[in-house]
């Protein structure tokens, strides 16, 4: 795994430290190599992949740890959330590789390069300083996905 840290934004830095995939042979594949910088202008850039098979549904239970502790946990029928985003939230799945509708057709979406501006969120920055980790597991009809990641903000 390629640990990358940029010093930026309010001097915070961000590190990934895990990007994994928990089921055999999943509909959606995070590559395993994901990095994410915060540069200087507070915009974060993602470097990546995601990998998928063809599906129609995909219904998501997941869980965001900061710190060792559950910040938020639940299920979500995330075809139905992606279809009912506003286009700011569209554009930011886009840019992390996130598919934008349902039904999904098989492919490769890669987010190198784009950059998301954070800046409006620059101030918040100090609560999640700490190590957050989100598990997501997913049902598709076509199969299971699950992927780990887990990140690091630091100052």
């Amino acid at each position: 795994m390629v640990l990358d840290v940029t010093l930026a934004c309010n001097g915070y830095k961000v590190k990934v430290l895990k990007t994994e995939n928990c089921v055999d042979d999943p509909v959606v594949a995070a590559d395993p190599e994901f990095t994410l910088k915060l540069n200087k202008k507070c915009e974060f850039i993602p470097t990546g992949c995601i990998v998928n098979k063809a599906f129609k549904t995909a219904v998501a239970k997941y869980k965001v740890i900061k710190d060792g502790v559950v910040v938020k946990e639940g299920k979500a029928d995330t075809c139905n959330l992606v279809g009912q985003a506003p286009d700011n939230i569209k554009k930011y799945m886009e840019i992390f590789g996130a598919p934008t509708s349902c039904p999904v057709e098989e492919g490769k979406i890669c987010a190198n390069d784009k950059k998301m501006d954070i800046t409006q969120f620059k101030s918040l920055l100090g609560l999640a300083r700490g190590v957050i980790s989100i598990h997501t597991d997913i049902t598709h009809d076509t199969g299971k996905s699950c992927i780990n990641l887990e990140v690091e903000v630091s100052k």
